[in-house]
């Protein structure tokens, strides 16, 4: 039997314990799930369950805010699992969804790749108090925007925003991750959270760091997990910490800015930045950017 960390950052949300709690329920009778928390509060706290296999760290805010930061204590608590899946607080998943993600490693690991499987995940709301799962749920690969905007955000704040984008037929590679769905081998907890990184530019650098340590960016095959995004109504309900903390929340997306662009304007290699496995430059040329002249190619 196999075993699973999966790890967990969140800012006071009220689907963190119902995300567990499905984790749990839909998880195969194959394998045993750890779980790696890290819980930044408003006001009071959220009580989560005292299970053997949780184990988490809780914060007042404005104290530990910031994804990477929480990101980073919650992989502190990786302890040797054989694989790792890092999710969202707010997180809903198919029956025996950790079968489909082991076949899908072992699949592309017999092939030759050193994989780590990410996409969006598909989508869940509320309807009257109901839990609502997208009908069709689908693997998208995700790609940076190339939009004269984004050319220039790129140039001021040094990374990408990025979307999903309908598959190809027959790809089974992404050309960044989604910080909600990542799954890989439990090597990837030593390629610790960058402590500084902000909600924005997170993934980008994320997809960076996985690249160049050696890992390949690669597709599920079947998609396994639902995401409670902001464009439903509910998501006003979820608290936002630059709408909490603004001045804490705009200092540290100024910091997560500049500490993106410390790192690949200057291409350092460390245990916070880049794996000398692979180069940025090479990194550039799978998902058509020059890092050299800050340039995302193909854009209209």
């Amino acid at each position: 039997m196999s075993s699973i960390f999966v790890q967990i950052a969140a800012y006071h949300d009220d689907e963190l314990v119902k995300t567990i709690k499905d984790c749990i329920d839909k998880l195969s009778n194959e394998n045993n799930i750890n779980f790696g928390i890290h819980l930044c509060y408003y006001e009071n706290e959220i009580d989560v369950p005292k299970l053997n296999n949780i184990k988490i760290e809780k914060i007042k805010a404005p104290e530990g805010l910031g994804v990477g930061y929480a990101r980073y204590r919650a992989n502190q608590f990786y302890d040797g699992e054989d694989y790792y899946l890092q999710i969202d607080s707010h997180t809903r998943f198919d029956k025996n969804w950790d079968k489909h993600f082991i076949s899908t490693y072992k699949k592309y690991l017999k092939e030759g790749c050193n994989p780590v499987l990410s996409a969006y995940p598909s989508g869940y709301h509320y309807e009257e108090s109901k839990l609502v799962l997208d009908k069709y749920p689908y693997v998208c690969y995700t790609d940076f925007e190339r939009t004269l905007n984004s050319q220039e955000e790129f140039l001021n704040n040094n990374f990408l925003h990025q979307k999903a984008l309908q598959n190809e037929e027959g790809n089974v590679f992404t050309r960044s991750v989604s910080g909600g769905e990542i799954f890989s081998s439990g090597s990837i907890a030593s390629i610790q959270p960058n402590i500084k990184m902000f909600n924005w530019g997170e993934e980008f650098l994320t997809a960076i760091r996985l690249f160049t340590h050696g890992y390949d960016l690669m597709l599920p095959e079947k998609q396994s997990l639902y995401h409670l995004y902001y464009s439903d109504p509910i998501s006003s309900k979820r608290r936002l910490s630059g709408h909490d903390f603004p001045d804490e929340t705009n200092k540290i997306l100024l910091e997560s800015n500049f500490e993106i662009g410390r790192i690949i304007n200057n291409k350092i290699i460390g245990d916070f930045e880049l794996g000398s496995k692979r180069t940025l430059d090479e990194f550039g040329f799978y998902a058509d950017i020059d890092f050299n002249k800050k340039i995302v190619h193909s854009v209209v």
